[in-house]
């Protein structure tokens, strides 16, 4: 509190008179943690309640505060104490009869959870905790009003698609979100740590955390929180390295910076319900399987898993530390002690087209689906009388659809504008019609169609179609014909695939982020469009953001420095160079009069 660097305090029982000073004496709010679950520190339904109802009193004197109590708190790990007889198993399942498992365990087998939950009169809202990216949506379903999801830590996913699964989660059940942020490193046996010297003796550095921070908020999380680590030197006189980037964070975040627009996130990814999906990560999570690997992969998810490795470069490495000079904690410790640098071995992923996608399962209602100009269903998603009837408005509304041949059947005909047909083919080549642009595939199977009132956007080498457009209302459904667009030994989206993915980029992005692999977002706010850039590498970052930017511009500044940069315009579009030092962060915003007409004093 006297450095300024939170204004929300997690505080552990007893819910006490003490407590009640903290926060009468202190603005900041209240995320109370005490596990709703009697099993998982061995408390009666009692104790928990007895420790609800004083919280819920703190909660009821300041009601302006919107205090929290996280009552699941790492609630799906797949051990410890919330599964002290092991984790539901589900092999030999249906992904259906998967989640029944999942659901019945921590609804009915874990109580009192699942009365909590199902209650409506809530002093405090109500918070959850996930681990598993793809379980975000579940804490929703079942009652929860603030959700955040585990990153940091080797053991889960990266923070790239973790964002993507987490805020999507959010806008589906248009709830809060945010970022749960471990400094915990298992390869290390530690969390991020000093000595007396400052010098890092454990966990991550603060430039990975620092990063993690600004991904955070910069793709709009409403929350982050830091897990327990120390922010003082050991005599507790000054902040070392951690508490010094979190104190710039801060200083960004919950001052000088406190509005830096809406993401931008034009496009959906749409994944079935009961699918289980997680994303690849760490030494222990490579599986080509599902339901916490228990379920192998079907030909949908190789498609997901294909798919994420193009939109998320390297985000499977994740946790990983290929190349280290070091194996083991001791190792790691020693490696720390000569000087050496932990940067390298903390991968974080790139973004080939930015902060651009949320996940969304096919139960988002058309709220949801509003927020969004692209669709892209992904894995094994079948388009059912339910789905259809809430697709097609959104499509006429203007939107676009994009479905693979393997999830829809004689029923979407109207809505493809083709005649499906039974036959299949092989290919190794493939067209991009509009530029004659020829590709190389790894072979792959389509399924032969004939267009009606769709129009070709590639084929293959034999001319037939690869990928449809067809008009509905003032939108579009876009067909892709090969299996799951992707090649026949499922090991890679075809590259006509990715050709369509940069098109709908191209065309709804609000930007082009030009350079080597980085990071990226895009923020929007009336007369600013902002684009941050995060660098993993040892490198400088060069590059350029180029945007369609309709008025004059002002000024551009750069955010992390509160300095300016310089721009070019040719005609409506306005270029800026940027550059971001090794494992750092820069946020550079482009300043204009959207209604104006006249010269621009910035470029």
């Amino acid at each position: 509190m006297s450095h300024r660097i939170a204004n929300m305090v997690a505080f552990w029982p007893p819910a006490d008179a003490g407590m009640q000073r903290f926060l009468a004496s202190h603005p900041v709010r209240l995320n109370f943690h005490l596990q709703a679950a009697a099993h998982v520190k061995r408390e009666t339904a009692a104790a928990i309640e007895s420790q609800r109802r004083a919280a819920a009193r703190l909660c009821t004197a300041q009601p302006a505060r919107r205090h929290l109590w996280t009552l699941m708190i790492e609630w799906d790990q797949s051990g410890g104490a919330w599964v002290p007889g092991g984790r539901p198993r589900y092999t030999g399942l249906s992904r259906a009869q998967a989640h029944a498992r999942f659901t019945d365990y921590y609804l009915n087998q874990s109580p009192p959870l699942g009365a909590y939950l199902r209650q409506t009169e809530r002093p405090c809202r109500l918070a959850a905790i996930t681990d598993h990216s793809p379980n975000v949506f579940d804490a929703y379903e079942w009652g929860v009003d603030v959700g955040l999801l585990e990153r940091g830590v080797d053991e889960l996913g990266d923070i790239a698609t973790g964002l993507a699964f987490m805020r999507g989660a959010g806008r589906q059940y248009d709830r809060p979100w945010g970022i749960d942020l471990s400094t915990w490193r298992t390869a290390a046996d530690s969390a991020t740590r000093f000595d007396a010297d400052g010098r890092l003796t454990g966990g991550w550095s603060p430039s990975y955390l620092l990063r993690h921070m600004y991904a955070a908020y910069m793709a709009g999380a409403h929350i982050l929180q830091i897990e327990p680590t120390l922010y003082y030197t050991l005599d507790g006189a000054a902040l070392n390295p951690f508490g010094r980037a979190v104190q710039r964070f801060a200083s960004f975040a919950l001052r000088r910076h406190r509005d830096v627009g809406a993401p931008v996130v034009p496009v959906a990814l749409m994944l079935d319900a009961h699918s289980g999906f997680d994303t690849k990560h760490g030494p222990y999570n490579q599986a080509d399987a599902v339901w916490y690997q228990d379920i192998p992969y079907g030909p949908g998810d190789f498609m997901i898993d294909n798919f994420l490795k193009v939109a998320y470069p390297g985000h499977e490495r994740h946790g990983t530390t290929t190349g280290a000079p070091f194996s083991t904690p001791a190792g790691y410790q020693r490696f720390l002690a000569a000087g050496g640098d932990p940067r390298p071995y903390e991968p974080m992923p790139f973004t080939r087209w930015g902060d651009t996608f949320d996940v969304l399962r096919t139960t988002a209602p058309a709220s949801a689906l509003g927020r969004y100009r692209v669709l892209v269903l992904l894995g094994d998603v079948t388009v059912d009388g339910r789905l259809r009837a809430g697709l097609e408005p959104w499509v006429r509304a203007g939107n676009t659809l994009v479905v693979n041949v393997r999830q829809v059947s004689a029923e979407d005909e109207p809505l493809l504008g083709v005649r499906l047909g039974s036959a299949e083919r092989s290919g190794s080549t493939s067209r991009w019609i509009a530029d004659g642009t020829t590709y190389p595939e790894r072979p792959f199977r389509y399924r032969v169609v004939t267009p009606g009132t769709a129009r070709v956007l590639a084929t293959a080498g034999d001319g037939a179609p690869l990928v449809t457009s067809n008009p509905v209302g003032s939108g579009q459904v876009i067909l892709t014909t090969p299996d799951h667009l992707q090649t026949a030994a499922r090991d890679g989206l075809l590259e006509i695939g990715v050709r369509l993915l940069d098109e709908l980029q191209r065309a709804h992005a609000p930007a082009v982020v030009s350079g080597p692999g980085a990071q990226y977002f895009f923020a929007a706010a009336p007369g600013r469009l902002i684009t941050t850039i995060i660098n993993h590498s040892a490198d400088t970052w060069h590059g350029t953001i180029t945007a369609p930017i309709t008025g004059p511009v002002f000024a551009v500044r750069e955010y992390v420095g509160d300095t300016a940069v310089a721009c070019t315009r040719a005609g409506g579009r306005v270029t800026v160079p940027a550059h971001v030092p090794p494992y750092d962060v820069r946020v550079f915003a482009v300043e204009y009069a959207p209604d104006a007409t006249g010269p621009s004093a910035g470029c």
